[in-house]
């Protein structure tokens, strides 16, 4: 048996050593080396690097080594206790424990996340075998214990005790019994060709020190490595052996335990941690005096000498040189830093750039230099991604690793992945905590782990219905009935697919909150594309899935195995396993290959987890929160790693003890004073306690004190991986955007270096005014469009800050955005991962003309700038889309007159609103328009108008008299309209929701109060409600379908319009009949008037094309149009008087009507004993005059869509800064919902009488 203890500061060739080692051995002996998981992928790459292979070499780590050993024990390892099903037993030991008055427990039973608390304190008292009967002994012979520590290690005891009968009555062991048992039989192995290499470790247990006592007592060989300085380990400085001196008395300084917890050079040594392995070590030694103990050192000389000593006690008895060689550095400064940073150093006066420093203000900048410097090495030094890694101490750099991907570098986060963030696992737990009461959410959230499989599910319904006429087909005996069905039969059935976004929409639009509402007539109403039957499909979908997972939510306390096979019904609803698994092998690219591989491995250990649970506690019964509690703990204990995706990556590892090698250039970000050092959180037992146990010669983890010592061991690893440069960053700010400073272990660099100076961040990547000279001749630093477009915003936004200030700064600015714009395509095209164009911000678009050369300066880029699309977009658009463009309302056309610019976004490009589900106005009057139109209000309005006598009677004493709200109510409880269902439902939803619906009932009492008193009034009733009509236009002609025939009723155009044939469609809210007469009212939000100064400036009447459409639709004559009106929808605190009528009334009918005398108490037009007031006559026509104004309309409406049909939305006839401006301005507002009318240009300047007479001459 033979020890060899491998000794150098970190980069002088250990690995290279044992890889040498290896290839002497390999032949003759079977080869193991140790190292920890992080580094095997590594440790493997170097094997096949230097051998072509890993033949007779194999690469572990404790865990793996143990399961190979234990085969070759033929031990059985079926009864293994994982760390994600010990919160089970940790949980029934502290109920079994209930009645005890034991802190621990209460804690426990209150609160299931201690269990890791305890969980870890008992794993670590293992691990440091410190056993049950140990802790008892203390616990008896030391009776002046403090009583804190006494009574926590007598709470650890009584659990410790209670968990430890529970496993073995389970035969189950843990991780830590399994190396005991390993221990005990591992004499019956023949491990006497085997050589180990135990190389990267340090956080050793005593239990994993009696593991390596074992492999040096069975086997040929162990080489143990260690970092840190050799000299510290002899009573001579080994540079002198290096050079050649006789040593006398040469002695090997051993110490033990003891001596590393009381002598200060050990404890408060910067190689703490390498002192405790070799302390570990001796005392080993010390009960083995027949191992072969050898020191093999390497010390710097001119080179690296390699040294040889044979150790008898503590006596060298034999030392020779193995060998010289050149280390790992190529740089001064970084290799004097590895061998001198430890020492009582002297500073070095000619330094190298093998080691820079970055200071950033920010991480973000920070991060953005480092990659900017990654891409100068690979230009200027051909340095390749897999040459480089990053090494990090502050998480919070992970969440920056994507600025890498904008510099087009491909990076490997090296670490154990949480699981949490897995889909399967936020599957279950979602899963697990659904929330009936919040329905919509909790679903939508579920199914956006892409696992539940529910679109095949709907698929096979559909098909199921489509086929079979049933949807509660099983999948094995829709298959079944499948394959008897005649292949023809099969051709041509379709159904069409839902996604995850359309049952959201669905939910959303159809205001779904409760399961309930899915089995509602209103939810299967058609909605987008979906018909009835396949809502009625998706509710029962839904309705399955939700019930799977009720399922297992219900229920106050059950059997834990009742819980398990809930949740493996719901599995294997969703199909799970197959959703996971890729059963052909075959990817499109490696990204697929990573998941499928991660998939994989949580699958499984989910799987293993359920199953374990169910074995071993299948009849135990518990809460249904206590279990999720447990079970959430279980899953948190899945990890899982990847490797990286391609050999060419770049490595971003944590810096604790990061092992990369081979690596040309390493960047150690975050070098900040508040992660480096970091203070360890103390555990349940505390350094008191730990020092407690030190004075008996009980040993276990160190202490918080000697973890901060071993900070300074981190740092130095993590600044000496780089053969040729390590870069040290760290930013000015912490994540609480508070002052930050460097680590105060940066300023023994410094010190060591006095000539290395700090970089800040490239100017490129911030902007200031003082760099206008910098940006112009150094346009070329810039890497990525990311960088282009940041400076060109900033630069954008400080010129519309000082343009009217006619400063020097103004003429820069101009010229520097100009030489920016103009040389944009060259950066493209050396830039080749530069795929976007250049945006001042997310809608700010800059447009030029000449071959992109810009005109002078940004002032006249916008001045100049017009709307224009070309030729080919627009027949290619027209193309496309033409059919659907061609169909025009009002609403369409007022767009356009609003705002050409909104027309362009809206109907053009099709943008859509961003729609907030709130009680507006257009919900209000959709439910309005519902209910005003219900043929059982209807009727209501008009037997209730036949009773009254207004001559005695006043409005609010109409409303007690025919009790209207009664009546209203049970229109608005019973009805089936979707847009009064669908009203109701959203008001349901409100936290206001009772008052919200007394204040619509009361308007809408008033409203019909109103209706009541003007049937009464005019005997006019309603008989067309929500009339739809479509006006076809061709060439001249304009035409319409007669509503009672069916015949098209054709009028000639005045001219020839340039536009294609179209159509022309509408709803009119209400035409009101008396005689062969007709009135149309349309109802609104607000007060409108019908404006005539717009009619002459070309806008559309909305009332005056329903008067067109009546003519038509109905075949009437102006003569048959007793007015076209706007009704404004009632409000509470408005006299009924003033929801009078507004807009056109044909002064004929008026005149000869038998309500003449009352006019003004219908509508808004006085009448005298001459006739129409004065100030009303442009609210008043005669037949002949309305026939005028309706022909006017028409035209505007037709020189509109000629204007729509030029695709020139330009905004010269609006009261704008400029086109650009405005452009912008209406994208911002629409996107945030705001108006986005602008202000017409020009204006009537003449009286309403004399417009209207001007209007009325018109040929």
């Amino acid at each position: 048996m033979q020890l060899d203890l491998l000794i150098s500061p970190s980069g002088f060739g250990k690995t290279n050593f044992i890889l040498n080692d290896i290839d002497k051995n390999r032949k003759n002996s079977k080869i193991i080396v140790l190292t920890p998981e992080q580094n095997s992928y590594n440790f493997e790459k170097l094997l096949c690097e230097k051998f072509g292979g890993t033949f007779n070499i194999d690469v572990m780590n404790f865990s793996s080594l143990t399961k190979n050993l234990y085969k070759k024990l033929g031990m059985d390892t079926s009864n293994s206790l994982g760390d994600d099903i010990k919160p089970f037993y940790f949980y029934k030991a502290a109920l079994n424990l209930k009645d005890s008055d034991n802190f621990l427990v209460r804690r426990i039973l209150q609160d299931s996340s201690f269990i890791e608390v305890v969980q870890d304190i008992i794993r670590e008292l293992k691990q440091y075998k410190i056993t049950i009967n140990r802790l008892e002994d203390y616990l008896e012979n030391n009776k002046n214990l403090e009583e804190s520590h006494k009574n926590k290690l007598e709470a650890i005891l009584e659990i410790y005790l209670e968990y430890t009968k529970l496993i073995k009555k389970s035969f189950l062991m843990d991780k830590e019994d399994y190396i005991d048992e390993f221990l005990l039989y591992s004499k019956y192995l023949d491990l006497s060709n085997y050589i180990f290499y135990i190389d990267a470790f340090y956080n050793f247990s005593l239990q994993e020190y009696s593991y390596i006592e074992k492999l040096i007592q069975l086997s040929k060989r162990v080489v143990f490595s260690v970092i840190a300085d050799a000299s510290r380990y002899f009573n001579v400085n080994l540079k002198q052996v290096a050079e050649g001196y006789e040593i006398e008395n040469f002695k090997y300084n051993k110490f033990y335990l003891a001596n590393l917890h009381s002598d200060n050079k050990y404890k408060l040594d910067m190689f703490r941690k390498s002192h405790e392995v070799v302390a570990n070590l001796n005392e080993i030694l010390r009960k083995n005096s027949n191992i072969d103990f050898n020191i093999i050192a390497m010390v710097k000389n001119k080179n690296i000498d390699t040294l040889y000593f044979k150790i008898k006690e503590d006596t060298v008895i034999k030392s020779k040189i193995i060998n010289t060689h050149i280390g790992r550095f190529k740089g001064v400064s970084n290799e004097y830093l590895a061998n001198n940073y430890y020492k009582a150093f002297k500073s070095l006066k000619e330094s190298d750039d093998s080691i820079k420093i970055i200071r950033a203000k920010n991480k973000e900048l920070e991060v953005k230099q480092v990659a900017r410097e990654i891409l100068k090495l690979k230009s200027s030094k051909n340095i390749l991604e897999n040459d480089i890694a990053i090494l990090y101490r502050d998480n919070a750099y992970e969440n920056y690793a994507n600025i890498f991907n904008d510099y087009g570098l491909v990076i490997h986060l090296d670490k154990d992945e949480d699981v949490s963030h897995h889909r399967l696992i936020k599957f279950l737990t979602l899963s697990l905590n659904f929330d009936p009461k919040n329905f919509k959410d909790s679903i939508i959230k579920i199914l956006k782990t892409r696992l539940t499989n529910i679109e095949n599910i709907y698929k096979q319904k559909m098909l199921s219905v489509i086929l079979f006429n049933d949807s509660k087909l099983s999948k094995n005996e829709f298959d079944k009935r499948v394959k008897l069905l005649d292949k023809e039969k099969l051709t041509g059935t379709i159904t069409g697919d839902i996604s995850i976004d359309d049952i959201d929409n669905i939910l959303t639009r159809k205001l779904i909150t409760k399961l309930e509402d899915l089995k509602t007539d209103y939810f299967a109403e058609p909605i987008f594309d979906f018909n009835a039957e396949q809502l009625f499909v998706l509710a029962e979908v839904l309705t399955e899935l939700t019930e799977k997972i009720r399922a297992i939510v219900n229920g106050k306390n059950k059997k834990i195995t009742a819980y398990i096979k809930q949740i493996e019904q719901l599995f294997s609803y969703c199909d799970i396993k197959m959703t996971l698994d890729k059963e052909d092998g075959e990817y499109d690219n490696i990204e697929d290959l990573k998941i499928d591989s991660i998939d994989r491995q949580v699958y499984k250990k989910t799987l293993t987890l359920l199953d374990s649970i169910n074995n071993n506690f299948k009849n135990e019964v518990l809460s249904y929160n206590k279990f999720v509690d447990l079970l959430t703990i279980g899953l948190s204990k899945i990890k899982y790693r990847s490797i990286p995706e391609i050999n060419n990556s770049i490595i971003m590892s944590t810096m604790d003890l990061a092992k990369v090698e081979n690596k040309k250039v390493v960047f150690v970000i975050g070098f900040n004073k508040e992660v480096l050092p970091k203070s360890k959180k103390s555990g349940l037992l505390d350094d008191n306690d730990k020092e407690y146990f030190i004075t008996k010669e009980l040993y276990i983890s160190p202490t918080v004190k000697a973890s901060l010592i071993d900070e300074e061991f981190v740092a130095y690893i993590a600044l000496t991986r780089a053969k040729e440069c390590t870069y040290i960053s760290y930013s000015s700010i912490d994540k609480s955007f508070k002052e930050s400073f460097a680590s105060t272990y940066l300023n023994v660099v410094k010190s060591m270096l006095v000539n290395i100076s700090e970089k800040e961040t490239d100017k490129i990547l911030e902007f200031n005014i003082n760099n206008y000279k910098y940006y112009l001749e150094n346009i070329n630093e810039i890497y990525t469009a990311q960088e282009f477009n940041y400076l060109f915003i900033k630069m954008y936004r400080r010129y519309q800050e000082v343009k009217g200030s006619e400063t020097k700064e103004v003429f820069l600015l101009s010229q520097l955005i100009t030489f920016f714009i103009n040389n944009y395509i060259g950066l493209r095209e050396q830039e080749t991962k530069i795929e976007t164009e250049v945006y001042s911000e997310l809608n700010d678009r800059v447009y030029f003309y000449n071959n992109n050369a810009v005109r002078n300066y940004l002032p006249m880029i916008i001045k100049d700038y017009k709307f224009k699309l070309s030729e080919e977009n627009i027949n290619k658009f027209l193309e496309i889309r033409g059919d659907k463009f061609s169909n025009f309302s009002i609403s369409k056309i007022s767009d356009f007159e609003k705002n050409p610019y909104l027309f362009f976004i809206k109907r053009i490009l099709g943008v859509k609103e961003d729609s907030k589900v709130e009680l507006d106005n257009l919900v209000i009057g959709r439910f309005f328009h519902a209910v005003l139109a219900d043929e059982k209000i209807i009727n209501f309005i008009k037997k209730s108008a036949s009773k009254i006598d207004l001559e005695y009677l006043e409005d609010t004493e109409t409303i007690e008299l025919f009790n209207i709200q009664e009546k209203i109510e049970s229109v608005v409880y019973n009805s089936t309209n979707k847009d009064i269902l669908g009203t109701l439902q959203f008001i349901k939803i409100l936290n206001t929701y009772s008052y919200n619906l007394k204040i619509l009932i009361k308007r809408l009492v008033l409203a019909v109060a109103i209706e009541i008193k003007y049937v009464a009034l005019t005997k006019y009733e309603p008989k067309f409600l929500e009339k739809k009509f479509e006006l076809v236009i061709s060439e001249d002609k304009i035409s319409c379908k007669e509503l009672e025939t069916g015949n098209v009723i054709t009028k000639q155009l005045e001219r020839t319009y340039n536009v294609p044939s179209l159509k022309f469609t509408g709803t009119i809210d209400r035409i009101d009949v008396l005689n062969k007469n007709i009135s149309v009212i349309d109802y609104k939000s607000s007060e409108t008037n019908f404006k005539l100064d717009m009619l002459e400036l070309g806008f559309v009447s909305q009332v005056l094309t329903y008067a067109l459409a009546c003519e038509m639709l109905l075949n009437k004559k102006s003569d048959d149009i007793f007015g076209v009106f706007y009704r404004e929808i009632a409000k509470i605190g408005k006299e009924l008087s003033k929801f009078r009528l507004r807009g056109i009334a044909n002064s004929d009918l008026v005149n000869l009507s038998e309500f003449k005398e009352i006019t003004g108490d219908i509508m808004y037009l006085r009448i005298t004993k001459k006739g129409i007031h004065g100030s009303d006559v442009h609210k008043a026509y005669n037949s002949r005059e309305l026939s005028i104004i309706t022909a006017k309309n028409l035209d505007n409406i037709m020189v509109a869509l000629e204007k729509i049909y030029t695709f020139e939305y330009v905004l010269d006839d609006y009261e704008v800064l400029d086109n650009y401006t405005s452009e912008k301005q209406t994208l911002y507002n629409y996107s945030s919902n705001t108006d986005t009318r602008l202000e017409y240009k020009h204006k009537v300047d003449i009286n309403k009488k004399e417009l209207r007479k001007k209007i009325l001459e018109r040929k």
